[in-house]
């Protein structure tokens, strides 16, 4: 396709790693509104990884509509041409890549597993067991894992530990999230990839990558909430000790508000997406009634335009942003993890980017915010370092993850994290 002229981590890791050679990942976000495509190699500095982007393109979403595909060969076709820009940017061709599944696709199920350890002294074979004992508990019927994760471990029925090794117990137990995928979705999407001459070796959920992109070390350990807010959808993830503890991802986006002016005003849906772009808001300002703006309507010819004022468009944005909130924040409260998302909420995507957006979640959601740019990449330009590319780069940071094959405890022993990962490998589902 190239042109040549010119903190925690997923047990769900005995997958074909996402690389051409060993320091090339790719990671393929599919939205309703873009499709985005980074290309980046993996540079090793005191034995920290870390991607640099080399290659980037983007292409605007057709074939695809709130998350659903609506047109095989259009999607396919939007997917070439923003992987084309990146591998022209790039200087070369590639094959493997992750893709991200959001909306209605995936869900999440929590699962607890336990054994007795009659006194003696934990160790990896222990914890080895008590994880597998758990996958066997997820009802893996009409679902495609994406990942698993441990959230902690319970010991004689002290919660919340994050490695138990070297402890002595009489019983040992785990809390297990599992995120998955509508198995007949990522099919469909697996065979437009294909199509395209590449090889999908990781899909990836929305609101687990986005976390992993704007979420620091910090928040992560201290415990937030982020929330993406995509064009076809919004996506939640929850972190605490270092570990998601809860995903999820709804029908209900930024499109959406874009829709409401179009209908509203009678004016095509490029021209809405282009108002809500550059005049809109969240919130009212003193001086908004004075501005006047025009627009064409739909249908019409090229003289034949509306007129309205800032206010006007602000009044129509208003309802739809306090809808996906609310949405997110009835999530976020029936997650059993409210108190940890009022202290610290993190937005990001496209829909972040509403003029008055923190201010106006600050309300709705009665928690601290503030918007999330992915970090911790190298090679983030100006044209590639803002909210709606938070996802992509989420996946770049999951496959190194992936590739280091750890497991998410705490311990600063590779060889014990190694060892587990021995053990649970191979255990599949």
């Amino acid at each position: 396709m190239v042109n040549n002229n010119s903190n925690q981590h997923d047990l769900f890791i005995d997958r074909e790693l996402n690389y051409k050679s060993d320091n090339i990942i790719t990671s393929i976000d599919i939205g309703s509104d873009k499709i985005i495509c980074f290309i980046a190699k993996i540079d090793k500095i005191l034995d920290k990884e870390k991607p640099r982007i080399v290659g980037f393109g983007y292409s605007q979403s057709k074939g695809i509509r709130n998350g659903a595909i609506t047109n095989i060969s259009k999607l396919e076709e939007s997917i070439r041409r923003a992987v084309d820009q990146a591998e022209n940017l790039a200087g070369f061709e590639v094959k493997n890549v992750s893709v991200n599944i959001s909306g209605n696709y995936i869900g999440t199920e929590r699962v607890f597993g336990e054994i007795p350890i009659a006194g003696d002294i934990i160790n990896s074979d222990y914890i080895a067991e008590v994880i597998d004992t758990a996958k066997k508990k997820f009802s893996s019927n009409n679902k495609k894992v994406l990942h698993v994760i441990p959230s902690h471990f319970i010991v004689d029925g002290i919660k919340n530990i994050s490695n138990p090794s070297g402890m002595s117990a009489n019983k040992l137990g785990v809390k297990l999230l599992f995120i998955f995928g509508k198995p007949t979705h990522i099919s469909n999407l697996e065979t437009i990839i294909n199509s395209s001459h590449l090889n999908v070796t990781n899909f990836t959920a929305k609101p687990y990558v986005s976390g992993l992109s704007v979420l620091t070390n910090e928040e992560k350990e201290a415990g937030a909430a982020c929330i993406d807010i995509g064009s076809g959808s919004t996506s939640i993830s929850i972190f605490i000790d270092g570990s998601i503890v809860f995903a999820k991802s709804i029908n209900i986006g930024s499109w959406y508000i874009s829709n409401d002016i179009s209908k509203v005003l009678s004016t095509p849906l490029d021209q809405a997406e282009a108002l809500k772009t550059f005049y809109g808001s969240t919130l009212r300002g003193p001086h908004d009634g004075e501005e006047i703006y025009q627009t064409s309507l739909l249908g019409g010819n090229l003289d034949e335009t509306v007129s309205l004022s800032r206010s006007k468009l602000i009044s129509i944005i208003q309802p739809r942003f306090y809808e996906i909130l609310s949405y997110a924040k009835n999530c976020i409260e029936q997650s059993g993890y409210y108190d940890i998302a009022k202290r610290n909420t993190v937005i990001t995507g496209g829909g972040s980017e509403l003029t008055g957006s923190v201010e106006f979640s600050e309300r709705v959601l009665d928690s601290r915010v503030h918007i999330g740019r992915p970090f911790n990449i190298n090679g983030l330009n100006e044209q590639i370092s803002g909210p709606v590319f938070s996802s992509c780069a989420g996946m770049l940071i999951h496959s190194i993850l992936t590739k280091r094959k750890e497991v998410n405890v705490q311990s600063k022993e590779q060889n014990f994290a190694y060892k587990i990962i021995q053990k649970i490998m191979g255990s599949g589902f």
